[in-house]
């Protein structure tokens, strides 16, 4: 049986962990991981695009392997697990290896976008290896010479080498773009919420509502990922004021009625600068604003 509140002692390791340079060299060589895995699987995608291709624009009688087999026979099926695996699995493991360097503090969402490039570069890079048919239009049958033309998606295949590739580079560019978006406005975010740490007021507030969100796995069990909760609090001309934050992972949800609220006492009802912790003496990770 403990004396200590669970919750404080989680918060204390995390703080104790915060700066930890072996847990920021762990998630750069997670992240590079990553994004080799995250080749394989552009290298599949890639792979499983030439057989498609490959079987609408030449005749099943033409026995060229449109696959890689550098590992054998299963080299795709490698390439897919390997891949799905690697890429999704490193993702997490290098977001909660960053996200205990930086104590909590919301991520920048580096590792989606060196994902998707990764798999965008490996497409791009694989098509110019793709077969090339035995003769433009026309699906040559060296067995019975049965030949047949191509129909419009003959022809919409045997482009694939270029509107595939094209296709992953704009997702990799919006991706991206999203990206750079996302890291100014948490930019933007962090440096009101040192300032207002500054210049701001806090005052009580009281946890009026929790909404709790779940998922469910492919066996149908469903855990908790977080919550919606809803606070009051007065602000300095004495107005009362509800904002909603959303906490996610099981640990964060409240247990108690207790929440401090930061916000401007210049502008009390800009959503943007209101930031609310649900534990005494918060430190600046700790203290939740709006969703970006």
């Amino acid at each position: 049986m403990s004396t200590m509140d669970p919750a404080a002692v989680r918060r204390a390791k995390r703080r104790q962990r915060a700066g930890d340079r072996r847990f920021l060299a762990w998630a750069v060589v997670v992240a590079t991981v990553m994004t080799g895995c995250a080749v394989l699987l552009g290298l599949a995608i890639g792979a499983t695009a030439d057989m498609l291709r490959h079987s609408i624009i030449d005749s099943v009688f033409d026995d060229r392997l449109p696959f890689p087999t550098f590992w054998g026979g299963g080299t795709l099926g490698y390439l897919w697990t390997l891949g799905t695996a690697g890429t999704l699995f490193g993702s997490i493991a290098a977001s909660w290896l960053l996200d205990t360097y930086r104590s909590g503090e919301r991520q920048p969402r580096i590792l989606a976008a060196l994902a998707v490039c990764a798999v965008a570069a490996a497409v791009v890079a694989d098509a110019p290896t793709w077969l090339e048919p035995l003769e433009v239009g026309i699906r040559l049958d060296p067995v019975f010479h049965e030949d047949t033309a191509w129909s419009v998606f003959g022809w919409i295949a045997y482009y694939a080498d270029v509107w595939l590739p094209g296709i992953a580079v704009v997702i990799a560019g919006l991706v991206v773009a999203h990206s750079i978006s996302h890291y100014r406005s948490l930019r933007r975010q962090i440096a009101d919420r040192s300032r207002l740490l500054m210049e701001g007021r806090r005052t009580a507030g009281a946890v009026t509502g929790v909404e709790l969100r779940t998922a469910t796995n492919d066996q149908g069990q469903r855990s908790i990922v977080g919550a919606e909760v809803t606070v009051r609090f007065t602000d300095t001309h004495g107005v009362e004021r509800w904002v909603t934050r959303f906490i996610r992972g099981r640990s964060g949800v409240p247990t108690t009625a207790f929440s401090e609220v930061l916000f401007d006492p210049r502008r009390p009802g800009d959503d943007h600068l209101i930031f609310v912790a649900f534990h005494p003496d918060p430190a600046p990770p700790e203290w939740i604003g709006a969703d970006l």
